[in-house]
C-alpha cells in the first residue's frame, strides 16, 4: 500500500507531461514537482513528497530533497519510507538517478547515486534547437534551469539582430537561446570563472563563439559601470537587452550581494546600459520577496536610471512546477518580467 501511495503520485505526474506532449522536443524536463504534485494526505510520506522534485536529463534523473523550516525529520523519513519506493518507480524510466540533500542552512554536500551509474562527465541534453552540458557527480546543481524553459524559448522568438547583455549568468543558457535567435553578440557575465567556463562551452556547442560572444568572469557591480565607461568610450555599443536572473545571495572580494537590498541598485545600473526602446528581461527565484516588493525595488531603480518600464511579458513557474492555490498563492517564487525601456 505504501508503494501504490508513492507510485500513483509520481506516475500522475509523469503521465501528464507525457499526455501534454511535453516530452517531445526536449529530454531536459521536470517531472514531478512535490509542493504541487503531492497528494494532500497528512502523512510522512506526503510529507517528503511534498519536498521532493524529479528532474529529467536523458536517460538520467536528478533528484532534489529539501528542508523546510519545521521539517527537520524530512530526511530521515526518505531514508525510512520512500527512497525504496522512488527508486522502485524511476527505475522503470531511468538507467540511474542521483538525490541532493538541500538543507536549510548551508551548502549541501554532492549528490549521492541513487541506483545505475551516472555518467561521470559532463553530458549533452537538448531543449528543442539547444543543447546543454549537464553535469550530475561533484556539482551542487546540474547546470541548467529547467524553469526558465519558456524564457529561453521565448529569447530564440525575439533575440534577432540584437546585443545582449547577460549577468549572472551561470551556465550561460540564456546566452545560448539568445545566440541561437540571431542576437547579432552576447556578453555573458558571472562572477565565477569555474562556471564561465561551462558557459563558453555550452556557447561553443551552438555556435556562440568567436566575435558573436564574449565571455566574462567578474563582479557584476564592477562590471557594470565599467562597460557602461566602455560604451562612453565608444569601444563598445550600447545594448538592446539586458538579461538579470539573480541568486538569492552571493559573495564576492567586493563583498555580498543579496536581492533582499540590492535590486534597486543593480536595475538602475543595468539600465544605463540600455538603448532607448531596449529590452528588459529580470528575475529573482525567492518565494520570500512578494510581487509588491520585487516591482517596487524595480521601479525604484528605475526612477534613479530616469527610464519608464513597459511590461510585455510576465515569468512565472511554467506548467512543470505546479503549486496549489491556497498554498503561497502570492509568494510562489519565480518572480520577473521583461520590459520595454523608454529613457525619460
Amino acid at each position: 500500500m505504501l508503494f501504490a501511495s508513492i507510485t500513483d503520485n509520481l506516475a500522475t505526474a509523469f503521465s501528464r507531461r507525457e499526455q501534454a506532449g511535453q516530452l517531445q522536443d526536449t529530454d531536459a524536463l521536470r517531472m514531478f514537482h512535490g509542493p504541487g504534485e503531492a497528494g494532500s494526505q497528512n502523512s510522512a510520506q506526503q510529507a517528503v513528497l511534498k519536498n521532493l522534485s524529479v528532474d529529467r536529463f536523458g536517460q538520467h534523473a536528478w533528484v532534489t530533497l529539501w528542508e523546510e523550516q519545521g521539517s527537520s525529520k524530512i530526511f530521515e523519513w526518505f531514508e525510512q519510507q520512500v527512497r525504496e519506493s522512488l527508486c522502485q518507480f524511476l527505475q522503470q524510466h531511468f538507467s540511474s538517478a542521483v538525490l541532493l540533500y538541500r538543507p536549510v542552512k548551508g551548502v549541501p554536500e554532492n549528490p549521492s547515486v541513487l541506483f545505475g551509474t551516472p555518467p561521470a562527465e559532463r553530458f549533452n541534453v537538448h531543449e528543442g534547437r539547444a543543447q546543454y552540458l549537464i553535469q550530475l557527480l561533484d556539482a551542487k546543481h546540474p547546470g541548467l534551469f529547467l524553469d526558465h524553459a519558456p524564457l529561453r524559448e521565448w529569447l530564440i522568438r525575439n533575440s534577432q539582430g540584437l546585443r545582449v547583455l547577460n549577468t549572472f549568468a551561470y551556465t550561460g543558457s540564456l546566452s545560448v537561446a539568445a545566440g541561437i535567435g540571431g542576437a547579432a553578440h552576447v556578453t555573458t557575465l558571472d562572477l565565477s570563472k569555474a562556471t564561465m567556463r561551462w558557459a563558453e562551452a555550452n556557447g561553443e556547442l551552438n555556435g556562440l563563439s568567436g566575435d558573436s560572444a564574449r565571455w566574462i568572469a567578474g563582479d557584476v557591480f564592477e562590471w557594470l559601470p565599467r562597460l557602461k565607461k566602455e560604451i562612453g568610450q565608444g569601444k563598445t555599443p550600447v545594448f538592446d537587452m539586458v538579461i538579470m536572473d539573480p541568486p538569492s545571495f552571493s559573495r564576492s572580494d567586493k563583498g555580498a550581494f543579496s536581492t533582499a537590498k540590492d535590486l534597486p541598485q543593480l536595475h538602475a545600473l543595468a539600465l544605463e546600459l540600455l538603448a532607448p526602446g531596449g529590452l528588459m528581461v529580470t528575475s529573482i527565484n525567492s518565494a520570500k520577496i512578494s510581487w509588491e516588493q520585487f516591482e517596487k525595488d524595480i521601479l525604484q531603480g528605475a526612477k534613479q536610471s530616469g527610464c519608464t518600464l513597459q511590461v510585455l511579458k510576465r515569468l512565472e513557474q511554467p506548467e512543470t512546477f505546479p503549486n496549489w492555490l491556497h498554498e503561497q498563492a502570492n509568494e510562489r517564487y519565480l518572480k520577473g518580467y521583461i520590459f520595454r525601456v523608454q529613457k525619460n
